[in-house]
């Protein structure tokens, strides 16, 4: 049986966060939520790499996490791409087998 709720990540360059923090807060529907975490990238994309970067020897990127319903997916990345479309923001998607809360509110 397929997971019906998927995990979306997103990195992005952590200049463009703001924006793309923006494009998911204004989505009709909404987003259910997601988590914004200050990263490090490394790899072969340090050409673009600011000199305190090359020095450090990581890229500063930002990476949102969601959890969606499967169905959501393509209308988040698809919004996501409308607002900064730039080929430095990637994205991958998971199955979610399990979600919910530790305790009651």
């Amino acid at each position: 049986m397929d997971a019906p709720l998927r995990k979306l990540t997103i990195v992005c360059p952590r200049e463009v966060e703001a924006v793309l923090a923006d494009a998911l807060d204004a989505m009709e529907p909404s987003v259910p939520g997601y988590t914004l975490v200050e990263a490090h990238g490394r790899g072969a994309a340090m050409h673009s790499a600011s000199a305190v970067e090359k020095v450090r020897g990581a890229l500063r990127t930002a990476m949102f996490i969601l959890i969606l319903p499967r169905e959501r997916v393509e209308d988040v990345t698809e919004t996501v791409r409308g607002a900064c479309p730039r080929p430095q923001i990637s994205y991958w998607v998971e199955p979610v087998e399990d979600f919910g809360r530790l305790a009651d509110a």
